[in-house]
């Protein structure tokens, strides 16, 4: 199955993903804050699956359990 981020760009192996996380308070403790994941794209078992950046534990998720249509509404690749 093919998928693409927010933007339309087609997800690919190895592409790094902004994935939103939480909104929570800023630095200083007024106002929200956006946080993200930051997560690369692998193939596993012929499943595309989004894994930490800095962590090879093995542990990912399944792009399909956030897709819609094939869209990814909250990832975004930048790399």
């Amino acid at each position: 199955m093919v998928f693409f981020d927010k933007n339309g760009i087609e997800i690919k192996p190895f592409s790094v993903l902004k994935i939103f996380h939480f909104t929570g308070v800023n630095e200083r403790g007024n106002g929200r804050k956006h946080y993200y994941m930051y997560k690369w794209v692998r193939i596993v078992n012929g499943e595309f699956v989004a894994l930490h950046l800095e962590d090879d534990s093995g542990a990912y998720f399944h792009l399909k359990t956030i897709a819609v249509d094939g869209v990814c509404h909250s990832c975004e690749v930048v790399q």
